[in-house]
Formats: structure tokens, C-alpha cells, sequence
């Protein structure tokens, strides 16, 4: 499945690819045949078992789940089978997710296909086609793009940030995932967690890129959970606030073991660095 994988993630720029890709995400049985050219529809259900969730979202619920109304029933969908933060890394697991999602009839393929200034997938489809019988390909491959990175994330010109940003069950898990670790060690509160991350998606973004990207000392417990305390206390909201402690956290711990710190002792650290 894999080498499937990546076949699939390739079609970017590839207009005959692209063309197809968009036509099939008009409709569900279209949608799982064009699949049905790179995976084996059983072995890729196998993947997860997602049968648990039975939940039939619309388009605005799909691109960002509900904390109240949908959170838990994909967190005891997945806490059931076992699921881990390793699991969540793997586009595989999130594809298998959506496959079943749209043989399962809880959302249609072309809500897949929302863009950042446009969130109609159908719309964005019918245009982008429009505009290619025209000879004029950008959102042709701008919807593609989109569809892909929705659905499994990892496509070439993303690399692994995607898989944390851009498929909305990911995000949803990963969410639930660090409110809950959060939550354990410094008291405040999961659902405070989750509003903060989905009012301010940015910051949300800018720690899973740093979690998984160069400056991993962040995914440190103890230091992600006094920066936390730090941010909920002083009322962060600010990208670039945020951003700016966090390298600051970077250059701190580079001379300094924060990691064998309490939370607590580390907000007072970073107190000091932003004082």
C-alpha cells in the first residue's frame, strides 16, 4: 500500500491525473473506484477499523469537528484499537479513516476539496474544471493539491507537517491528544484546550510544526506543559508571540536541562526569557 501511496501523492501536476482525480470526487462510487486504481478496498479498510464512528457530518463539520459533539466519539473510536501518537503520524491511517467515511455515506469526496479562501469543495471542483478546458491549470492542480492533503496529508509538496495540519480528523485526534496530555500535569482544563487551539489554528499550527520539525524540545512534556501554563496565565493569542517563546524556549534549553524540570519551574524560565 505504500508504494500506492506514493504513486497517488504524485499526481500533483499531472493534468490527466488531476482532471480524473476532480471528476471522480463528484460522487461517492466514482470517488472509491478512482481509488480503487491504487489500493485493494478491503486491505485499506483493514488498516482501522473506523465503523464505530457513525456520526454524518456537513461540509462546515467536516472541516472543523465539533469538541463537544464530535471529539469523543472519534477519540473512543480510535482509544479502542489501540490508537497512538505514532498510528496518527501515518498518513495510511488517516486515509483508511476517510476511505470509510465516504463508502460509509458520513461525508461526500468533494468536501475534500475546500481551499483556504473557498470553502464550497463542489464549487472549487466545477471552476477549477472550467478553467482548465480553458487551458489554465492553477486551480486545477490548486484543488488537487487540496483534496489530497485533506485526505491522507503527506502529498510531495507538503512533507510530514501535513499529516498534523491538514487532514481535519488528524487535527481533531492530535488536539484531543495534547489537550488531554496537557491537562494532566498542569490542571486547565481539556475544553479550554481545545478552544484555544481552534481560535487560534495558527499557534495550533506553529507547535506541530515545531513538535515535528528541527526544535523537537517543545514536544518535551515538561517544557510544552510549562509553556502552556505560561500562555493560558498571560493570555497568548499573538502568532508571533508565540512563536518568539518558543525560540526562546530553543536557545534556553540548548545550555540548560528544562526537560528534568517541573512545569511549573519551567514557566517561571520562560517568565524570565520574556521578561
Amino acid at each position: 500500500m505504500n508504494d500506492a501511496l506514493r504513486k497517488l501523492k504524485k499526481i500533483t501536476k499531472n493534468e490527466e491525473e488531476s482532471i480524473k482525480l476532480l471528476n471522480a470526487a463528484l460522487s461517492k462510487e466514482a470517488f472509491l473506484g478512482y481509488l480503487g486504481e491504487y489500493f485493494d478496498s478491503d486491505e485499506l479498510k483493514s488498516v482501522i477499523d473506523f465503523s464505530g464512528f457513525k456520526e454524518k457530518l456537513n461540509e462546515d463539520e467536516f472541516q472543523q469537528l465539533h469538541p463537544k459533539y464530535h471529539y469523543p466519539i472519534l477519540w473512543d473510536t480510535l482509544e479502542r484499537q489501540g490508537f497512538s501518537p505514532i498510528d496518527a503520524t501515518k498518513p495510511i491511517k488517516w486515509l483508511s479513516v476517510n476511505y470509510q467515511l465516504i463508502e460509509n455515506e458520513l461525508i461526500e469526496p468533494y468536501f475534500l476539496a475546500y481551499l483556504e479562501n473557498s470553502k464550497n469543495g463542489r464549487s472549487n471542483i466545477i471552476e477549477a474544471l472550467r478553467l482548465a478546458k480553458d487551458g489554465d491549470n492553477k486551480k486545477l492542480f490548486d484543488v488537487c493539491r487540496a483534496i489530497l492533503r485533506h485526505m491522507f496529508g503527506h502529498i510531495q509538496e507538503r512533507g510530514p507537517k501535513a499529516v498534523y495540519q491538514d487532514i481535519p480528523f488528524s487535527i481533531a485526534w492530535w488536539r484531543i491528544h495534547l489537550a488531554k496530555e496537557i491537562h494532566r500535569k498542569t490542571g486547565i482544563l481539556e475544553e479550554e484546550i481545545y478552544n484555544y487551539f481552534n481560535n487560534n489554528p495558527t499557534n495550533y499550527n506553529e507547535l506541530v510544526m515545531r513538535m515535528s520539525g528541527k526544535l523537537t524540545v517543545i514536544s518535551d512534556k515538561n517544557i510544552r506543559d510549562g509553556f502552556f501554563l505560561y500562555v493560558f496565565e498571560k493570555s497568548i493569542t499573538k502568532t508571533k508571540e508565540f512563536r518568539e517563546i518558543i525560540s526562546n524556549i530553543g536557545i534556553e534549553s540548548a545550555w540548560r536541562s528544562m526537560g528534568s524540570l517541573s512545569p511549573k519551574e519551567n514557566k517561571k524560565i520562560i517568565e524570565s526569557l520574556v521578561a
